[in-house]
């Protein structure tokens, strides 16, 4: 009979940093650690740990009941820490076509093969990254693929067929930018700007009480007029004097009337709520304008002269609310080389809670992604879940479940570009570049299949739904991740490969 098993998870956001943290390093872990949630409680006791100080006093607990325990660490190699005694599994979510496989800023972890030596396994998001990580360890290094759970949440937001007639309400706190209400777009965006808070009131001086703080006082309020008015005027004797009477009161000044903290600063206004009506054939994304993998310029614009003279058309960006001061300005520069078009474009910058995220997912027709590269990309799998056919490549994760049956896939090539964290800043990887012509074409050919009513449609979405059901529903990911947490298979040492 086996032994009962503890799971100690870590990422380097929560629930409640995530809300501000979206598009920081390693944001996305968090969202892979709640996908692989459903999954890892059939399996055993998940406890959440904040940092990693906590694995080793409760693997100890674990041990004297005669339990198993295991550490799954949500994070890059270079985070993952090597002095726990409890068995430790890096979750690693990668998107490049090499590892860093060399030491900088004098950690050894950046070295990303020594980690994976020292750990003995590890759990990768898509079979690219098993790939990998197999060429740097060597083909026998236990490297097990492992997707989110991303079907059974979403799986219940599928359509069997198309309802124009239904009202697509979408909820949200943030920034909206809606072209419906900007006649003039078509020119340059402004946000108005927020008003700067109140003046603070004057401190009101304290009471006087007793001879001794009426003495202070006056000489504390007497160097100022013994400076600007008198000091000039008196010889070197005078001024000497002078100046040790008015230190002395000051001493005295500020053991009797010490200065008031200052004001708590006030809290920040509540976010505006908006609700949209969506209308039309949708097309939505979901990402972080600032991580550079995404490709916003060649989605948007892309999506933009496809549908420039089709107002059926409607495009929603989801993206974080702290995108807008730091990357509406090159999104809006985008826009205005484009004005006019006519189709509706929503920019929306804000987190969107669970409800109101479903009701996004419900609202929309397809998912467009064109990013460079990928390790999960845990948004499309949750449209696909629903239902909601795709344009995306087919590169890096999207190999394992994007496929011409559920999306339109535009062509990619390789290209050079470096490892994200990496210092030194070189050529030292590779990703993909997008065929701009080819995704605006799988872009007008998705519309023209929407509109036909023919059933292609119906079809495409229903293998969709399915297909996500095979891949990541949690049954499957439960089964797969019961390999990786085999805390008792022996683990040999591995040597790099050169």
């Amino acid at each position: 009979m086996p032994r009962p098993l503890t799971i100690l998870a870590h990422s380097g956001y929560d629930t409640e940093t995530v809300r501000t943290g979206l598009g920081a390093p390693q944001y996305s872990y968090h969202f892979v650690l709640m996908g692989f949630l459903p999954a890892l409680e059939q399996l055993g006791t998940v406890v959440r740990v904040r940092t990693p100080e906590e694995v080793d006093p409760l693997y100890d607990a674990c041990l004297a009941k005669g339990e198993d325990c295991v550490f799954l660490c949500f994070a890059p190699p270079h985070l993952v820490p090597l002095t726990l005694r409890c068995p430790t599994i890096p979750v690693v979510a990668w998107e490049f076509s090499n590892i860093p496989c060399v030491m900088w800023s004098e950690d050894p972890r950046s070295d990303w093969r020594l980690v994976f030596r020292h750990c003995g396994r590890a759990i990768t998001l898509c079979q690219y990254t098993a790939n990998v990580v197999r060429e740097a360890m060597g083909s026998d290094y236990p490297v097990f693929v492992v997707p989110t759970a991303s079907y059974d949440a979403f799986a219940p937001l599928f359509q069997p067929k198309r309802d124009e007639t239904a009202p697509r309400r979408v909820k949200f706190r943030g920034v909206l930018f809606d072209s419906d209400t900007e006649p003039r777009l078509r020119a340059p965006l402004s946000w108005p700007p927020v008003p700067p808070p109140p003046p603070e009131p004057p401190l009101p001086p304290p009471p006087l009480r007793g001879m001794r703080a009426r003495l202070s006082r006056s000489l504390y309020h007497g160097e100022a007029w013994y400076r600007d008015v008198v000091r000039d005027a008196l010889p070197g004797w005078g001024k000497t004097g002078l100046s040790q009477l008015i230190g002395a009161g000051r001493r005295v000044y500020r053991t009797v009337l010490p200065r008031p903290a200052p004001m708590p600063p006030p809290p920040p206004p509540p976010e505006p709520e908006h609700e949209l009506d969506l209308t039309g054939i949708v097309y939505t994304s979901v990402f972080a304008p600032q991580d550079g993998r995404k490709n916003w310029h060649d989605l948007l614009t892309g999506l933009l002269w496809a549908f420039r003279d089709e107002p059926r058309a409607t495009i929603v960006l989801k993206m974080p609310r702290n995108a807008w001061s730091t990357m509406h300005p090159h999104l809006d520069h985008a826009l205005t080389r484009f004005a006019p078009f006519s189709c509706r474009l929503v920019l929306i910058y804000g987190f969107l809670e669970d409800e109101d995220y479903a009701g996004l997912v419900r609202a929309s027709d397809f998912y467009v992604n064109a990013s460079h590269c990928e390790g999960l990309c845990i948004p499309l799998m949750e449209f696909f879940a629903a239902g909601k056919p795709a344009i995306a490549p087919d590169h890096t994760a999207f190999a394992d479940y994007v496929t011409p049956r559920i999306a339109f896939v535009p062509r990619s090539t390789l290209e050079h570009n470096v490892w994200p964290f990496d210092p030194r800043d070189i050529f030292t990887t590779m990703r993909y570049r997008l065929d701009w012509g080819s995704f605006e074409t799988g872009l007008r050919e998705s519309f023209d299949m929407a509109v036909a009513e023919d059933g292609e449609y119906a079809a495409m979405a229903r293998a969709a739904h399915d297909e996500m059901r095979d891949y990541c529903s949690v049954n499957t990911v439960r089964a797969l991740l019961a390999q990786a947490l085999s805390v008792e298979q022996q683990i040999p040492e591995y040597e790099a490969a050169e």
